[in-house]
């Protein structure tokens, strides 16, 4: 699983152990082939399975845009939790770069749409740290949810938006194995001072400069390699930036000599036997307004696994890193000072020992029962967001907008349509349309 998935499977098992909260069903729009000791994991491909499950529920808790796609359950008198860990409007600024014009701005604004849907519906919005806080709540002024009832129930509004980061499982992680990594790669021995990347390689990440920096240090420290755990997403359709990463590697001279890309994607539950096999864990980005917002999801297993991380700064989880004396922290794209981080730690094992302990500390402190509090309290004691269950003049009054009407009528649709395909989307959206008013009871 990627971090999403990650996210709401583990968010649902911390709920499902609090005795206020009661059974927890994880519904997946696409297809569900995991099975869970502890919550209910089905698939809802269709509204008829999804509005089943709206039905009878006490809160439902919704990630990316669910809403948007299932325009009929915004009339649902059903609490609504809208999980906004993930700025992915941000997120495709990066990664729709290399698309036309005319496509890039769709994307951008279809994903701003859709945020506009969630957040004008939401009874509760979760987010990962302070910073995605002040993002959220500006955004929630402009859609006229921050007003006087929002605000006269909570003047800190923490009963409309609440931090709930990433969190680290329970358990103790399993022992690490570097006989896993050598069996795949034979050129990393158990001498070698072994970097991971624990987690996908995305537009805003910078691997590229990670590999450079690597590839500089190999003259000091002829024993540091550097592995890439995940280069093809497990979700079928979203693309590995890793190609530009593969080619610094090529460039450097030193693809499958000191740097190595494992194909694939590591099993969730087997991350930590090869998290534990590494000497260092390596987190890096670029400066740009994603890294100022994001909450790298991956760091998080460091901690728990105890791996000294070298992080690029800029992010929440950096200044984190940084605070506690979990690693080394230097500026984004600044290969020089990456390489000798990474040579400092290489070289001195006392350092790492204190910066594993460090980091092995966070990962105690940020269990996902922990970090699921504000959650479980709302699933608790489920409630409509004030605003949202005035008369519909009142609403008007406060100036907020039907979420059905963020998505803007036919017309204005049908006008967009036109611009992003032309008349064979204009054809396709309107057939769909006829298609949904025949289907209505």
């Amino acid at each position: 699983m990627a971090g999403p998935a990650i996210r709401t499977l583990e968010l649902a098992r911390a709920l499902a152990a609090d005795p206020r909260v009661g059974p927890v069903t994880v519904a997946s729009l696409a297809s569900a082939d995991l099975s869970d000791p502890v919550v209910r994991v089905v698939a809802a491909p269709d509204r008829e399975v999804l509005g089943r499950l709206f039905t009878g529920v006490g809160s439902v808790v919704v990630q990316g845009d669910v809403l948007g796609l299932h325009p009929e359950l915004l009339g649902s008198t059903v609490p609504v939790v809208v999980d906004a860990y993930d700025p992915f409007h941000l997120e495709q600024l990066e990664r729709t770069r290399g698309l036309p014009e005319a496509a890039r701005r769709a994307v951008v604004r279809d994903c701003v749409t859709s945020l506009n849907v969630q957040l004008s519906r939401a009874d509760f919005v979760l987010c990962a740290s302070g910073r995605q806080r002040a993002l959220w709540l500006g955004h929630l002024a402009a859609l006229g949810r921050v007003n006087p009832l929002t605000y006269d129930r909570s003047p800190d509004l923490s009963d409309l938006v609440a931090i709930v980061p990433f969190g680290t499982p329970l358990r103790r992680p399993g022992q690490g194995d570097r006989s896993r990594v050598t069996e795949e790669f034979p050129a990393i021995t158990d001498e070698d001072v072994l970097v991971v990347w624990g987690g996908g390689i995305y537009e805003w990440l910078d691997a590229e400069s990670l590999v450079r920096a690597v590839a500089a240090a190999g003259e000091e420290v002829p024993r540091l390699k550097l592995l890439f755990l995940g280069t093809r997403h497990p979700v079928p359709g979203v693309e590995s930036a890793a190609a530009s990463a593969r080619a610094a590697a090529v460039e450097s001279g030193v693809l499958d000599r000191t740097v190595f890309f494992h194909e694939g994607w590591i099993p969730y539950e087997e991350r930590d036997r090869w998290l534990g096999s590494a000497d260092i864990a390596a987190t890096t980005h670029l400066d740009h307004l994603e890294t100022e917002f994001a909450y790298r999801t991956r760091v998080l297993d460091y901690f728990w696994c105890g791996l000294p991380v070298v992080s690029s700064s800029g992010d929440e989880l950096a200044d984190v890193i940084a605070g506690a004396g979990a690693g080394a922290v230097v500026d984004p794209g600044d290969v020089v000072a990456l390489r000798d981080a990474l040579v400092d730690l290489a070289h001195d094992e006392g350092a790492r020992r204190r910066a594993a302990a460090a980091s092995a500390d966070l990962g105690r402190a940020m269990t996902w029962d922990v970090v699921a509090r504000p959650l479980a309290d709302f699933c608790a004691d489920p409630r409509r967001a004030p605003d949202l269950v005035l008369p519909a003049a009142e609403r008007a009054q406060l100036g907020l907008v039907d979420p059905r009407a963020q998505r803007g009528n036919l017309l204005r649709r049908l006008q967009v349509a036109l611009a992003d395909g032309g008349p064979a989307l204009v054809g396709r959206r309107l057939t769909a349309r006829v298609e949904r008013v025949l289907r209505r009871p």
